[in-house]
């Protein structure tokens, strides 16, 4: 199988990135294209990226096609891949806002679509990323995104439209873990602490926390109170971030996000 992506901004060349790491996906079935040329060139010399001078040239040599182009560029980018699409072909998007539908009903009838929505964390091949497939797509359609996408993180698949909650949950939300980071590690400061001190000391705890609950699948409040002794430190921690609305915060915050979401969907 030849893969080609149409955009090469940050998150396919991650993406590229592991699955050159990987091993299983050699460089020549690996193809790129995009408008600024030295972005495809650098991968180029970094990981043996085949370049491609165009949209029309990346569709018409490779066997799966990923969309890795912004929103508002694909009517664009989808008119120009049209003429290369056949139904032994399929193309995969990681592009926010667009539903299924809408790519089936751009491109030729019969052409397998998969969805999927990453998240930036594929950086470090720590991503988690939603997966479902469109009407044409099969098993083993889904199976191949699926260990595409395993080369940058864990992969669920989910159905189409729990998407919006998806994009909140496991891919915005990394925004407020990012927040908590810089306000554990600037409190850090002000208590004494250098910041590169501080920020490492409060990413190793947030990784140990995420850890704890996955590794031992408890209630995160179960483990919570293993850690707040009665009439304790942490306990007072606890109960102040309560009483300013933590966690009210933080579930408006969600909601938000896929409000927007379903919004711009429309």
């Amino acid at each position: 199988m030849v893969y080609g992506f149409i955009g090469l901004g940050n998150m396919a060349s991650a993406i590229l990135r592991g699955m050159a790491k990987s091993g299983s996906y050699a460089a020549d079935t690996l193809c790129g294209y995009n408008p600024t040329v030295s972005k495809t060139l650098a991968l180029q010399k970094e990981l043996g990226l085949v370049p491609c001078e165009s949209v029309e040239e990346t569709a018409r040599r490779v066997d799966i096609i990923v969309l890795a182009v912004k929103p508002q560029k694909m009517d664009e980018v989808l008119a120009q891949i049209c003429p290369a699409m056949n139904r032994e072909k399929l193309v995969v998007t990681v592009a926010a806002g667009k539903p299924l539908s809408y790519y089936e009903q751009r491109l030729p009838q019969g052409v397998s679509v998969v969805r999927v929505m990453p998240n930036i964390n594929a950086k470090v091949c720590a991503s988690v990323s939603a997966l479902c497939g469109g009407t044409c797509a099969t098993e083993a359609h889904l199976s191949l995104v699926r260990r595409l996408f395993e080369t940058v993180g864990t992969v669920f698949e989910i159905d189409e439209a729990h998407f919006s909650a998806f994009s909140a949950l496991g891919g915005a939300s990394g925004a407020f873990v990012l927040l908590y980071l810089d306000a554990l590690a600037s409190s850090g400061v002000k208590a004494g602490f250098p910041r590169q001190l501080a920020m490492q000391i409060a990413c190793q705890t947030v990784l140990g926390s995420a850890k704890l609950a996955m590794d031992t699948g408890a209630h995160p409040i179960a483990l919570m109170d293993e850690i707040c002794s009665p009439g304790g430190t942490t306990i007072e921690g606890v109960h102040t971030l309560k009483r300013l609305g933590f966690e009210t915060a933080v579930e408006q915050g969600i909601d938000a996000i896929i409000a927007k979401d379903q919004k711009l969907s429309k």
